[in-house]
Parts: structure tokens; C-alpha cells; sequence
């Protein structure tokens, strides 16, 4: 008698796509709190992954090809991308080694209350496009969010082109940036990238689920008041943690969009049944929306003992996770975002893989 898990096995090796050009975003620091702190988004990351996937069959890594600025600029304004490709060019950062510099003043919506939008160019630029202090640019940051963009465009285009899933080793993440707006570590919105692009590849309904255990407060935005891009996300409370002001339940979309946003926050210290009765949630509103791809937005910050996170997911659990998603028989890009135990990332995305291919060989 055949397994599933022996029939995962025959089937075609999951593409995973790499990136070497995420290495040049190396952040030593991040602020918080007004603190400098160490960096949670470390190149560390994607190399524990590659560790933990080297040799294994049922596993093709391929680099990313180059799209260019086109499909970025499908989701971003001119000036975010403008600001991203020129900033550490034009900036004079302190001679401190840390190599990078970071918003201090930001153009909160009350700053100039009574006196309409602000029209004039000039200083302070960072705080108009950046939303924290913990996202630093580098040398080169946009060169590694540029190649971040593109290795889940390839992902997008493996699964456009037939693949089951395609994994995407998106570094630095995405889902916190929205339209013209970075923060949380992000910079280019990798996930709106792809679904923008699967849209444009001729998929008539993409859902993005967003397993990451902060709100992707960026994807939100982006898709906030469309029909065509279900946002669906399983996320820690905002009452509780970053970002705080988005990810509530009444969020639910605006104008035709209005019902293709779901936030689902997530009790403290959440277990696996009760995180797979939530995303069941969330993935029978794919289902019955007719939608024909599925983008998931894949951190392992909901892992147990992760530190920017309360939840207590083991590795075992990814297993079960990526099986459900596999469940609903669509196209599936995973793109990677948080996650930050760096000695288990590895183990927790190949846990995830192995589910998703295990659910897969089960069907004819």
C-alpha cells in the first residue's frame, strides 16, 4: 500500500527560487523603542533554509529571472520607488560603520493639520515614505528588495506555468509596504508583486493569505478596495502587536472590495487546532469565492519561542499547515516573510513543504 507521504515523494521536485543578491542587505541594527537593538532580518535566514534543503530531492533551486521595474510600479507610486533607488546615494549617514540610515521625523497626519497635503520636495524624505524606525536603508537595500521583487515574480511565473507550489525565498520581506508607504523590515511589497502579476498573466481571482504573525497592513492596502484580490489574513492581535493599527476584524474592504478582506487575529499563545480552525476560515472564503491562485504570505514568526511573536506552533504544525493549504487545489506561490528562530527556519519551511507535497500526492 502506497503512502502519501511516499507519493509525495514521486511527485515533480517543488521549485524553490534563490536569490545570492539578498545578501547585500545586511542590517546590523534595527530601532525600537528608540533603542538600538540587534537586527531581527538577518542574511542568516535564508542560509539556515538553503542548509536545511540542500541534497533533498523533491527540491529544485533555481535564481530569478529579471522583470524590471514594470510589474513593481503595478503596485507602488513613483515617488516610494524613486526614494528606494536613490536614497543612500543621496544621503550623508553618520560615519558610525552601521551603514545605514533611518527615518526620525514622519509626516503623521496631523503634522500639518488645517493646512491640506504637503506639495513641496526637500528634506526629510524617509519619514515621508517610511512608517518606523526599524527599517533602515543600506547601500544596498534596493538592490536586494529589487531581487527580492523579482524572485517572486519567478515564483508567480513557475506556478502560472504549472507548478503545484512554487516557493519564493523573498528577502527582505514584503507584506508590510503598501502603495507608498515602507516600514516593518519591508520594502518592496513582494506578495501584491505577484498576485498583481498573476492578475496580469491572465488569472481572473488571486487570494493572498498572509500566515505571518504580524498584519500585512502593506497587502491590506493595496487590495483594500478590489474585488479581483481576496486579502486574508491569520495575524497576533493588533491590541497586542505591531503594527497596531491595522488587522482588526471590521477591516473587511471598501467599495467593490468591500467583503475581500479577512482578519482573523490570533489569541495568545494559539496551538495548532486552534490556528487550523482559523485558517479554515480564511480558506473557505477562497474557496467559495471562486478564486484560481492562492499567494501566501509564508512567515515562521508563529513558531513557539519566536521572539517578535506570542504563538506556540512547533515544527510538526507546519507540516499540518501547509497540508490544508495544499487542500484547496489552486496554484500556490509562498513567498517568505518573518520568522526569526534561525537555528529552526529551515526545519519549519521544509515541515511546511513536506505537508503541502503530502496533500498533493493524495490527489489523483
Amino acid at each position: 500500500m502506497t503512502t502519501p507521504d511516499t507519493q509525495a515523494v514521486t511527485a515533480a521536485p517543488t521549485p524553490v527560487v534563490a536569490c545570492p543578491s539578498h545578501a547585500g542587505h545586511a542590517p546590523s541594527v534595527e530601532v525600537q523603542c528608540g533603542r538600538a537593538i540587534p537586527a531581527f532580518d538577518t542574511t542568516a535566514r535564508v542560509e539556515a533554509i538553503l542548509a536545511a534543503l540542500a541534497g533533498r530531492p523533491e527540491i529544485t533551486l533555481t535564481a530569478p529571472g529579471s522583470y524590471g521595474l514594470e510589474p513593481i510600479r503595478r503596485v507602488h507610486g513613483f515617488g516610494l520607488i524613486e526614494f528606494l533607488r536613490t536614497a543612500w546615494a543621496s544621503a550623508e549617514p553618520p560615519g558610525d560603520g552601521i551603514d545605514l540610515i533611518f527615518a526620525d521625523t514622519f509626516l503623521h497626519d496631523r503634522l500639518r493639520q488645517g493646512m491640506g497635503p504637503l506639495t513641496h520636495a526637500g528634506g526629510g524624505a524617509l519619514g515621508r515614505y517610511c512608517f518606523d524606525t526599524i527599517t533602515g536603508v543600506g547601500p544596498s537595500t534596493w538592490t536586494a528588495a529589487a531581487a527580492s521583487a523579482d524572485t517572486a515574480l519567478t515564483a508567480a511565473e513557475l506556478a502560472r506555468r504549472g507548478a503545484p507550489l512554487a516557493v519564493g525565498l523573498c528577502r527582505p520581506p514584503g507584506h508590510h509596504v503598501g502603495p507608498d508607504l515602507f516600514g516593518g523590515g519591508c520594502y518592496l511589497n513582494n506578495a501584491g508583486i505577484a498576485a498583481q502579476s498573476l492578475r496580469d498573466g491572465g488569472v481572473s481571482r488571486v487570494a493572498v493569505l498572509d500566515l505571518d504573525f504580524h498584519h500585512g497592513n502593506g497587502t491590506q492596502a493595496l487590495f483594500y478596495d478590489r474585488a479581483d484580490v481576496l486579502y486574508a489574513s491569520l495575524h497576533g492581535d493588533p491590541a497586542r502587536h505591531y503594527p497596531y493599527f491595522t488587522g482588526w476584524p471590521d477591516e473587511t474592504g471598501a467599495g467593490e472590495g468591500s467583503g475581500y478582506t479577512v482578519n482573523l487575529p490570533l489569541p495568545p499563545r494559539v496551538g495548532v487546532d486552534d490556528y487550523l480552525d482559523l485558517l479554515e476560515t480564511a480558506t473557505d472564503r477562497v474557496l467559495d469565492g471562486g478564486f484560481e491562485a492562492v499567494v501566501v504570505s509564508l512567515g515562521f514568526d508563529t513558531y513557539d519561542g519566536d521572539v517578535s511573536g506570542d504563538a506556540a506552533l512547533t515544527t510538526a504544525d507546519y507540516r499540518r499547515i501547509g497540508r490544508h493549504v495544499a487542500g484547496l487545489g489552486l496554484p500556490t506561490v509562498a513567498l517568505l516573510e518573518g520568522g526569526y528562530s534561525v537555528t529552526a527556519l529551515g526545519d519549519n519551511l521544509w515541515s511546511w513543504i513536506k505537508g503541502f507535497r503530502a496533500e498533493q500526492g493524495e490527489r489523483p
